[in-house]
């Protein structure tokens, strides 16, 4: 009677171990399997239907957008509901420019009334940091020129500056996926505009350090824009790392540096970044942007700084989800890169269109696809998200592995 109990459970688990042995025994061809084809066989792990995800449809395994799996800061949530019966006026939370400047150590001013920072500030607002690099490519490529980015990169500043007439001069990254920074300095000509740094890197999730990003900064012409993008970088194992490029600010006038709280802060849904630069440079971003951030998006963004126990937690969740990748891609045989970002390129050796398909067809598993994206056939790019959604993925793609 116990025997057959065990079995039961593990035929609701989506296995038979006597199945699995009977097919096994039959022929060679499930004798042929690789270790992990047959693990995937052997233990289904957790199905996504029973998995529930902060800001997704029940049963929905969503690790494609980067996004943060614990849910909003409690300090975020707070300050949006004491402002929620107040959005119709157009108060707006001005003590977050203090905040950033504070953060990261630049000059700070005093604030003169309550609807508009002071002249001469060294942060701009955007609706999410991607309207600072918009604000950077309307600003610097709208006369045309030449940008350089790495590749695989985020591109997001070169396809607004191609609409805008400019032209990317694109640098592979090395093998180990990192910035090709001497490559990069070797591409630029008299029509260079723009250098973008995306650090950590998307896809690549690789770190440009401190030493490197300072001397290359260095021997980069001063009317050239360096823009660095460190949507990313405060998931860096090292918190010397998460300080960034922000003190190469004060003494390089041509260095853009973008952040965001869609990642660590958790507000991907309120769209809220901003840009760190000289006041010169910050004004000719504030004039080139589209928009200005809602008030519920300011005052949680404001909370949400100072909610150093969430981010913490955000902290460890995202590394105690990329070292289980990391431990179950080693044991499949799987290429991965290691990431100081909050997601992980995996090399599944099979086409990503048909892997991603199936995953969400058959698993209701969503990834990103690196095939689509950057031409990377057989590669996926995951984020790390919460422990069962981690293992619901890994279930799913074993499963899908197999059967493709």
């Amino acid at each position: 009677m116990a025997e057959l109990e065990k079995e039961l459970v593990e035929e609701r688990a989506g296995f038979s171990r006597r199945g699995f042995l009977k097919g096994l025994l039959a022929g060679g061809a499930a004798a042929s399997l690789g270790g992990y084809e047959a693990v995937a066989q052997m233990v289904a792990g957790p199905k996504a239907s029973p998995v529930r995800g902060w800001g997704v449809a029940p049963g929905l395994v969503k690790l494609s957008g980067n996004e943060m799996p614990i849910g909003p800061s409690p300090r975020a949530v707070e300050a949006v509901m004491q402002q929620v019966y107040a959005f119709n006026r157009y108060g707006r939370d001005l003590t977050i420019y203090k905040k950033i400047s504070e953060l990261h150590g630049l000059p700070v001013l005093e604030l003169t009334n309550s609807f508009r920072p002071p002249e001469g500030m060294w942060v701009a607002l955007g609706c999410g940091s991607s309207e600072i690099l918009f604000a950077a490519a309307s600003a610097y490529l709208r006369d045309g020129g030449e940008l350089i980015e790495a590749t695989p990169g985020y591109g997001n500043i070169p396809e607004m500056g191609e609409s805008f007439g400019a032209t990317t001069r694109w640098v592979p990254v090395l093998k180990d996926f990192r910035h090709d920074l001497p490559a990069m300095k070797a591409a630029i000509n008299s029509n260079t505009k723009m250098v973008v740094i995306t650090s950590p890197g998307n896809p690549t999730g690789a770190l440009v350090s401190s030493e490197e990003l300072k001397s290359f900064v260095a021997s980069i012409p001063s009317n050239i824009i360096v823009f660095v993008d460190e949507a990313y970088i405060d998931f860096s194992r090292n918190p010397a790392d998460r300080i960034g490029a922000a003190p190469l600010i004060k003494d390089h006038p041509n260095v853009i540096v973008a952040r965001t709280f869609s990642k660590i802060y958790g507000m991907a849904g309120l769209g809220v970044g901003y840009g760190l630069a000289q006041p010169e440079v910050i004004e000719k971003l504030n004039i080139n942007k589209g928009g200005r951030v809602g008030s519920l998006s300011m005052y949680g963004a404001s909370a949400a700084l100072e909610d150093y126990e969430y981010q913490d937690r955000a902290r460890k969740v995202t590394w105690a989800g990329k070292e289980y990748f990391a431990q179950q891609f080693k044991e499949m045989g799987l290429e991965y890169v290691p990431s100081e970002s909050s997601f992980m390129l995996v090399n599944v050796r099979k086409d990503a269109d048909e892997v991603c398909r199936k995953l969400l067809e058959e698993y209701n598993v969503i990834v990103g696809n690196a095939k689509q994206r950057w031409e990377m056939d057989t590669w996926l790019r995951v984020t790390s998200g919460l422990k069962e959604e981690n293992e619901a993925f890994m279930s799913a793609l074993k499963k899908v592995l197999v059967s493709s």
